[in-house]
């Protein structure tokens, strides 16, 4: 009996264990022996991960029952959270062990009591964004994926990292737009743009310009608009543009809607800068029947890139109209027909073959050939 107890795990010997060649074997035992303090069993499962045993101890406690698996995560997390952390040293390489750790902590939080996961999400938004471009992709899951499982509770720390300039900028914008509610995405946009306004003229660069797209919310989508349609500079107004169609656009925005027809119609506008007004026209499914009114354009180009958009916008729902507003009275070049018509009808896919089929029984011959030639390339491709 006294030999059988000597052989009990103590805090000691795991240390121990995690330096020896049977070390992992002990540790294994000591995480599914259910006799034993669930401190040790956690101290246990910590060790395990250190040496880069991860899945084999996250796969063990999956055998736990309910109530110790909680026990156990209560006394791990803390442990994984130091290894995880690490030196502390700012730009420090992470090693394998705090990748680990970090790993861990994100498999863990799933079945940790609410404490619990809360003290490891800390140590994960800690983790990830002390060098959030570095880390993005260091260890098994990436710190986008970390932070969008985590959600509203990793806005305020990205927001801090939001700062005109920084390497980071972008990144940060990218999983705030993701994981912030509308408040907060707000409160963020106006903290930027009073960064922007106090750091100068030299800060509104194309990476603030995307953030702001990426923040969303009606505050950075105002600024971005202004930007668009007042900036003396040509290339300013085409990436504010661009940051808003390549950002968090809100479909049912009138006011963005409105302003990315007026610059898209404007007659004034740089080609660049209206063709990026019909890029972000593109995202929004309610322009149809704006893009449609611009294909009576008296700029050629701007008819045929406003019938793109419009099926690019609608898709199957833009079939009728577009092909309704195609001029019969017209001679229309058949290679015009073909590029801009037929090719992107084509593009809808199958589910513009219903409303097609419609519109070969319509009453306007252009639309009746279109639409038959579509159909044929459909059917084709089936």
């Amino acid at each position: 009996m006294l030999s059988a107890g000597g052989c009990d795990p103590t805090p000691e010997k795991i240390a121990r264990w995690k330096e020896t060649e049977r070390g992992p074997r002990k540790l294994r035992d000591a995480l599914g022996k259910n006799s034993l303090d669930p401190s040790l069993r956690g101290q246990a499962l910590a060790a395990l991960v250190e040496i880069g045993m991860a899945q084999d101890a996250i796969g063990d406690l999956a055998n736990v029952d309910d109530k110790d698996r909680k026990a156990i995560i209560h006394d791990a997390v803390p442990r994984l959270a130091e290894v995880a952390r690490g030196s502390g040293i700012a730009g420090a390489a992470t090693t394998r062990a705090q990748r680990e750790a970090k790993d861990a902590l994100f498999l863990l939080r799933k079945d940790a009591a609410p404490d619990d996961r809360a003290a490891a999400d800390t140590a994960l938004i800690e983790w990830t964004t002390a060098d959030l471009n570095g880390r993005m992709s260091a260890g098994g899951h990436s710190s986008e994926q970390i932070l969008t499982a985590i959600g509203p509770k990793a806005a305020p720390r990205l927001s801090e990292l939001m700062q005109p300039g920084s390497s980071q900028l972008v990144a940060a914008a990218a999983i705030f737009g993701k994981v912030a509610d509308r408040d907060a995405r707000a409160r963020a946009a106006d903290d930027l743009i009073a960064r922007i306004q106090k750091a100068g003229p030299r800060a509104l660069d194309e990476q603030a310009l995307q953030a702001l797209g990426l923040i969303g919310g009606p505050r950075a989508t105002a600024f971005l608009i202004d930007q668009a349609e007042h900036a003396h500079d040509e290339a300013a107004r085409e990436k504010a543009l661009l940051a808003l169609a390549q950002g968090h656009v809100e479909v049912g925005d009138s006011s963005l809607q409105a302003a990315a027809l007026r610059i898209a119609a404007d007659k004034k506008a740089p080609g660049k800068v209206r063709e990026s007004a019909f890029q972000l026209l593109e995202k929004m499914p309610t322009s149809v029947s704006g893009l449609v009114g611009l294909m009576h354009d008296a700029d050629e180009t701007v008819r045929w890139r406003s019938v793109e958009a419009a099926l690019a916008a609608g898709k199957d729902k833009a079939v009728v109209p577009v092909l309704e507003a195609l001029d019969p009275a017209k001679k229309y070049k058949q290679e015009d027909l073909d590029s801009y018509v037929v090719h992107d009808l084509v593009l809808v896919g199958p589910t513009a073959l219903p409303p097609l089929q419609t519109e070969m029984g319509s009453k306007n011959a252009v639309a009746r050939k279109v639409a038959g030639e579509a159909v044929a390339q459909l059917q084709k491709h089936r």
